[in-house]
C-alpha cells in the first residue's frame, strides 16, 4: 500500500522568501511530522552556507576556522544528524525524507528504503548511483550515494521527538575542486589533520546535462512512482519556528 507524504518544493524561483531559512527547514517539516503523523517530503535549494556535524564541536581551533569561514561570507550551522562539514548553495538540491518513528534500531532500515525516490529519480535522469563511502571525500558516509566511486550525494539521518529523517544534498554542478579546497582549508585552520580528496567526488552535471529544476522534478517523480504526494506549503506558524530555529543554529 503507498505511503502518502507531504511534498514541500522549496525550489529558488518559487519561495526565494524562504532561502535565507533554508538551513533549518528540514527540522521544521520534521517537528509538524511528530505533532501530525504525517510523512514528509521536503525539497530545497539555498544560499551558500556550512553546515558542520557533531564531531566538528571538538575541533582543537574550532573557531579560528568559524572565523575564517565568515570572513568569506559564509554563515556556518550545525547539523541533527551525523557527518561532518560540508557547502550547500544553489549548485545543489537538498533532501529531507520524514516519517513518524521513535525505533533507533530501524536507523539501517531507513536510510535504505526512504532513499529509494531519489535513486529511482537519478535512474530517469540516467545516472545510476548507489550507496557507497567514498574515501577521502569530505563528510563521507557509509549511505552516501556514488557514481562509478564518486560521490554525488551526502546523505546522513536523524531520529529523534517522535520523527525520523534522512536526508542529503545532491550536487548538481557545484565545483568538487573548489569545495573541496574550501574544506580542506577550514580544517587546516580548525587543527584537523587530515586530507580532503576533490577527486573522490564528483557533481551530476559532470555525468549528464541536467539543472537543478530537473534534478526538483526527478525526484519528485522517483517518489510519485510509489507513493502518493501531495503539495502543501509551509505555514505561518513554520516559518516563523524557521526563523527562531535559524538563529538557534546560526553559529555567528
Amino acid at each position: 500500500m503507498p505511503n502518502t507524504y507531504r511534498l514541500i518544493d522549496l525550489r529558488p524561483d518559487r519561495h526565494p522568501d524562504l532561502l535565507p531559512w533554508s538551513p533549518v527547514l528540514a527540522e521544521t517539516a520534521a517537528r509538524r511530522v511528530a505533532a501530525t503523523n504525517m510523512p514528509a517530503i521536503l525539497l530545497r535549494s539555498q544560499s551558500a552556507y556550512v553546515l558542520l556535524g557533531p564531531q566538528d564541536r571538538r575541533l582543537p581551533k574550532l573557531s579560528e576556522g568559524l572565523r575564517w569561514l565568515k570572513s568569506q561570507g559564509l554563515p556556518v550551522l550545525f547539523r541533527l544528524g551525523g557527518g561532518s562539514a560540508v557547502l550547500l548553495d544553489h549548485h545543489c538540491v537538498s533532501f529531507a525524507v520524514i516519517r513518524p518513528s521513535r525505533d533507533l534500531t530501524a536507523w539501517r532500515t531507513n536510510f535504505i528504503v526512504m532513499t529509494q525516490g531519489v535513486l529511482r529519480g537519478l535512474a530517469m535522469l540516467g545516472v545510476s548511483a548507489q550507496f557507497g563511502e567514498a574515501p577521502g571525500s569530505y563528510c563521507p558516509g557509509p549511505y552516501d550515494l556514488l557514481v562509478a566511486g564518486k560521490k554525488v550525494a551526502g546523505v546522513a539521518q536523524a531520529i529523534r521527538g517522535g520523527y525520523a529523517m534522512v536526508s542529503g544534498m545532491l550536487i548538481v554542478d557545484q565545483d568538487p575542486v573548489a569545495t573541496t579546497a574550501l574544506l580542506q582549508e577550514f580544517y587546516d585552520r580548525a587543527g584537523k589533520v587530515q586530507l580532503l580528496r576533490s577527486e573522490a567526488v564528483a557533481d551530476l552535471a559532470s555525468w549528464v546535462p541536467v539543472t537543478v529544476n530537473q534534478v526538483f522534478d526527478a525526484i519528485i517523480e522517483g517518489y510519485s512512482q510509489t507513493d502518493v504526494l501531495h503539495q502543501d506549503p509551509l505555514t505561518h506558524d513554520e516559518i516563523m519556528l524557521a526563523q527562531r530555529l535559524y538563529q538557534e543554529r546560526n553559529l555567528a
